[in-house]
Formats: structure tokens, C-alpha cells, sequence
């Protein structure tokens, strides 16, 4: 079966077709462009309609590309949720909830802590509606904080609601305790796979509806650097997107 390709500029600027309340999933080993695809999609998009702007949790203490990202879209960082806003300012772009870690911290004093300003955000995003939620590291949110309940509400009723969650992972999920939840593959309307060369990961795409499995998983094997796999749901139809 030939796939369609598509460089990355026309992909986003007249491919991509994205729809409020739509679940978006990126799956790929890490240092493919992840978060560089997510940013350019998020660009991609408009959300001048939504409730509230997008909102990115943010787990890491630091990372320069998730910085640059945040600064490149013009999202304003801001530390818990609710954000505090000027009347007399419009609303920016989108938030970045970025809680500073406790220095020299337990882990699980730091968990407590980020977990307390990602539920907030995650709670009024859903029941709110008409809002997109941005997980680039969706395991940290599973295996450190404890959120597939919140994730799972999110995936399998967000979507009816209007509200979209967006997430990001290296691999995928499985049966363990703190794994990611095989929602993140069935409930998107959108999903990126990256090159993966590790067969039982690749055997874990079959749980995406619509499509052959044989296909998708002969196809991510091909893929170069920084290529995606573009999987919609609704058609169901896919195309390669070029680095």
C-alpha cells in the first residue's frame, strides 16, 4: 500500500484540519521532535474561539526546548492555576504551567507539589469545556503523578464537552501500574507515530481503530528522522509528513 507524503509545510498549512474538542497523541522514542511537532501544530491552530487559551503542563525543572517552544508561541509561563490577568490585558496565545521544583526535594514532595497546579488546570479545562489541554510528558503525569483517572476522564468524555487533551509520549503504554492508559491510542482524532524500531512497541499500534495494523507498523519501521506517521481517525486516512 503507497502512503501519500507531504512535506511539513504543506502539511500544516493546508492538510492539517483540526476540529474543537479533538484529541491529538504523538508517539515516538525520544529526540524526534515531539515537542518541536507539537509546537508547530499549536501554531497551526486556531483557537480564537476556545473558552480559555491553550494550556501546557509542564513536569520538567528545566528543558531549553520546551523554554524556546513556550517563548516562540508566546505563551505566558505562569506557575499555578488558576492564572492571575490584568483586567485592562487581553488573554495571551496560550499558559504555560511551569511550577518551579522544590530544590533538593523527595520526589514525591515534588509530585504533591506540580500535582496540585496540573489537576487544577486539568479540572477546569474539562468540566469548563471548550479548551485544549497540552501533556507533552504524558508518563510523568501516569508513573509519578498518579493522573490516568484524570487522563481517562479526559480522553473518553472530553471530547463531547469540547475539551481537547493533547499528549506526548516515548513509548507506549502497557498493563503495569503507572503505565499510560491505551485510551491515549483509540480516542484521538489525530495521531503521530514516529520511527520505532522496538517491535512490541510497534505491536501496540494495532490498538488504533480503523486502520491495518500490519500498515501502520510496516510503515512507522520506515520512516526517517523526524518524520510522522499521520493517522485521522474520522476518514480513516493517513500520510506521511516529512521531516
Amino acid at each position: 500500500m503507497s502512503i501519500t507524503r507531504f512535506s511539513r509545510d504543506e502539511f500544516l498549512q493546508t492538510r492539517w484540519n483540526y476540529g474543537a474538542g479533538q484529541h491529538v497523541s504523538l508517539i515516538s522514542p525520544t529526540q524526534n521532535g515531539k515537542t518541536t511537532m507539537i509546537s508547530e501544530l499549536l501554531a497551526h491552530t486556531d483557537f480564537s474561539r476556545s473558552r480559555i487559551p491553550p494550556v501546557m503542563l509542564i513536569a520538567k525543572p528545566q528543558d531549553p526546548v520546551v523554554a524556546q517552544l513556550v517563548a516562540d508561541l508566546e505563551y505566558k509561563e505562569i506557575e499555578q492555576w488558576p492564572p492571575t490577568k490584568p483586567f485592562w490585558k487581553d488573554p495571551p496565545p496560550g499558559y504555560a504551567l511551569w511550577p518551579k521544583h522544590i530544590v533538593d526535594a523527595p520526589p514525591e514532595v515534588n509530585a504533591v507539589h506540580l500535582g496540585k497546579a496540573f489537576r487544577a488546570a486539568m479540572s477546569e479545562c474539562f468540566w469548563g469545556g471548550n479548551s485544549t489541554l497540552i501533556a507533552d510528558e504524558v508518563y510523568h503525569l501516569c508513573a509519578i503523578q498518579n493522573m490516568q483517572p484524570e487522563l481517562t476522564q479526559h480522553w473518553t468524555q472530553g471530547a463531547g464537552m469540547g475539551a481537547a487533551l493533547w499528549t506526548a509520549t516515548q513509548k507506549p503504554g502497557g498493563t503495569q501500574q503507572g503505565s499510560i492508559p491505551t485510551f491515549m491510542y483509540n480516542s484521538p482524532t489525530h495521531t503521530f507515530l514516529g520511527r520505532d524500531n522496538d517491535e512490541r512497541n510497534r505491536k501496540r499500534f494495532a490498538e488504533i481503530g480503523g486502520v491495518n495494523p500490519k500498515t501502520v507498523e510496516e510503515t512507522v519501521l520506515k520512516l526517517q528522522r523526524f518524520e510522522w506517521l499521520y493517522i485521522h481517525r474520522d476518514g480513516p486516512t493517513m500520510c506521511i509528513v516529512e521531516a
